[in-house]
């Protein structure tokens, strides 16, 4: 007998697919798109595509498995009682002899989405104080940018960009990381929209617009501010700037006392002709839209670039209008898939000790008072994905207990001595919305666990269960409950029912709902700033130690040692360090060259080579194209089948920004340098 069921992909990308999974006799057997769901409109990308083969692959871990020694792959399976007894007789034991649970940490990130999943942390909560990472590694820098500009992290319906007349895409590569905004733009390409690439290579998306843009990279920041400088030459500022922004005549004076085209030019590697073509474009053309990218704002400058765009989308009249804006990401359905802790708790939450999750192994390892002795990793693979990977060696050295929970084996389990299988979006109940458009759903189970698998919220009941069976009142944590139920009890309290229209929590089960906000973001132009206005001169970002004003401040500059700069643009079939395609994962790394960078090292088509700095190397086989910037190394993010990480590679340079609404700032993966030689 066949049975549909609705669900959510929980991945981290702007799509966050609405699925339609088939099951025959309790099996998944198909998934497909939505079609009802107005953005993802019954596609499916090549990822989510892969689900059936991901739920019931042999790779998967469907046990609870402990390793006799980390690094030694001698894994053994256990039972949940065995696996139960070593966490909580850990976290116990280092209570009684710390005094604290401050020892026990959670690093935690967005392996997977969901509501549910942030059980987790608000079991951490109920432990008491703990050690948590906070911060993200991948937007921190233009989410404090775009708050500081409009008071809050707010975009446009992606459905809107259909209504404009020019798209510039700066620094996002749709095709591959978005494929549902894809059509949209398409569609308005064939109403005669105009549509401009900007990035440091020719991506899949510039392939299929009408205009390319080569940037240097990190100076996207002072394009921007050249591109304002022509719009208030050729007096295309918006008229009516002033009735609702605050300092706009300040930036107009540091544009044209500070701001040189023909500096700007130089440094971005964009000639002045065409400097001038594009503003004059942009300030005439009514609506226009920018949408930026994350890997933009992936430098140390990488805030104040987020702001100079702001800014020169606020100059040309571009925010608030029907079709224009800039366009980054959202807060307004994304914060219901986070965290819960709230609601589980009425007392203030603990004083947990906070660590920079980019920085996460060299903080944990300046604590002294007490040291971190047990991690709790979910979602994440630190020892693929964070840089200093020496100082996570380190680490793992002084902990009494890591533990992951995860549904493949990966870089970081390898150093676990305890693997928790998690249920997979198909097997568990939660709730999901995006970061990009303004859908939200429920996800239900379709199939029973695979294996002895557990979702996040049924792991979090257990842990607290044992522990309080073994010491009670030694966590605060519920200890058991019906996890459709509590995901109803979640939404009551929560604004989610009134952005979504709905009299009760049950409701919620009608389907994907959209959010009831404008298509166009701002268009009243009021903004949740201090001063009601869009800021270009922001108080709150020159308290926070930053100019007041959005201005160019240059990246980092590469050495004599180290040459060139390493870029790792995400693939089509990955996320991070999660491929799907597992049965195509390539043999070595590949390494795309220009062909002056080829001719400067005496490298030709497919020759083995070395790439390395101080922090480590790789090896990898040389691709010749034209096209790439002349100072730098191109590796797309795919999987291969050893586990030698890019990440190696990486120290943790980190953003200017991200303290405001992260916590702390992001990862400037952009600033990497390297040197490479052929191996003979």
């Amino acid at each position: 007998m066949e049975k549909t069921h609705h669900n959510i992909c929980p991945r981290n990308c702007y799509d966050t697919c609405s699925i339609i999974s088939t099951t025959r006799n309790g099996k998944l057997i198909s998934v497909e798109g939505n079609p009802f769901h107005e953005y993802t409109r019954g596609k499916l990308c090549p990822k989510a595509l892969e689900d059936v083969k991901r739920v019931y692959s042999p790779r998967r871990i469907r046990y609870p498995m402990r390793q006799r020694e980390r690094y030694s792959g001698y894994w053994e399976r256990i039972s949940w009682d065995g696996a139960l007894n070593i966490i909580a007789e850990t976290i116990l034991k280092l209570k009684e002899k710390y005094g604290t649970t401050l020892p026990v940490a959670l690093d935690k990130y967005s392996g997977n989405f969901g509501l549910l999943h942030y059980a987790t942390d608000a079991l951490f909560t109920g432990l008491g104080s703990t050690t948590r990472a906070i911060g993200s590694p991948c937007w921190s820098a233009g989410v404090d940018a775009q708050t500081y500009d409009f008071g809050t992290f707010f975009c446009s319906d992606p459905l809107d960009m259909s209504r404009s007349k020019l798209i510039w895409l700066w620094g996002v590569n749709p095709a591959w990381t978005a494929p549902h905004q894809m059509p949209i733009i398409f569609d308005a390409m064939d109403n005669g929209t105009k549509v401009v690439c900007f990035d440091t290579y020719f991506s899949a998306t510039a392939a299929r617009v009408h205009r390319f843009i080569q940037v240097r990279p990190g100076t996207d920041g002072l394009l921007a501010l050249g591109f304002a400088k022509i719009i208030v030459e050729e007096k295309l500022v918006d008229p009516e700037l002033a009735s609702y922004s605050l300092g706009h005549q300040e930036f107009i004076d540091y544009l044209q006392a500070k701001v040189d085209l023909r500096d700007c030019s130089a440094i971005t590697g964009v000639p002045i002709e065409t400097l001038r073509e594009l503003a004059l474009e942009y300030g005439k053309t009514h609506p226009a839209c920018i949408w930026v990218g994350f890997g933009l704002q992936r430098y140390i400058n990488g805030g104040q670039t987020l702001r100079s765009i702001d800014a020169l989308g606020a100059l040309a009249g571009h925010i608030g209008e029907s079709g224009g804006g800039v366009q980054y990401g959202q807060f307004e359905t994304y914060q219901y898939s986070g965290k819960v802790t709230s609601y589980f708790y009425d007392q203030p939450a603990p004083h947990d000790r906070l660590l920079n999750i980019n920085n996460f192994a060299e903080q944990a390892l300046e604590c002294t008072d007490p040291l971190v002795k047990m991690l709790w990793l979910a979602g994440r693979n630190p020892l693929s994905q964070d840089g200093n990977l020496h100082l996570w060696k380190t680490l793992l050295k002084q902990l009494d207990l890591i533990m992951i929970c995860d549904l493949f084996p990966s870089q970081s389990s390898q150093a676990a001595d305890l693997f928790l299988p998690i249920t997979t979006q198909y097997e568990h109940w939660d709730l999901n919305s995006s970061y990009w458009h303004y859908w939200v759903g429920v996800n239900e189970p379709a199939i029973a666990p695979v294996g002895e698998a557990r979702s996040d919220l049924q792991i979090a009941w257990d842990i607290s269960a044992r522990l309080n069976q073994i010491s009670p009142g030694s966590c605060k944590f519920p200890t058991a409950g019906d996890e459709k139920e509590t995901l109803l009890n979640l939404l009551g309290p929560t604004n989610i029912l009134n952005i979504l229209g709905l009299k009760k929590p049950e409701d919620i089960f009608e389907g994907p709902l959209r959010a009831r906000f404008s298509l166009t973001a701002w268009e009243d132009r009021k903004f949740k700033t201090p001063s009601g206005r869009f800021e270009f001169y922001s108080e709150s970002a020159e308290k926070a130690g930053f100019p007041a004003l959005p201005i160019y401040r240059p990246s980092l500059e590469s050495s004599a040692e180290f040459p060139l700069r390493l870029i790792t643009p995400h693939h089509l079939t990955c996320i991070n360090s999660q491929p799907y395609a597992l049965d195509h994962l390539q043999d070595h790394f590949t390494v795309h060259l220009s062909p002056e960078v080829a001719k400067r090292y005496e490298l030709k088509e497919e020759d083995k080579i070395r790439m390395g700095n101080r922090f480590g190397a790789i090896e990898g086989i040389v691709a010749i194209e034209n096209g790439l910037p002349d100072e730098v190394v191109f590796i797309y993010q795919e999987q291969i089948k050893s586990d030698v990480s890019l990440n190696r590679l990486m120290g943790t340079p980190r953003t200017d920004m991200g303290h405001q609404t992260q916590g702390a700032p992001g990862f400037a993966l952009n600033e990497t340098f390297v040197n490479l030689r052929k191996i003979n």
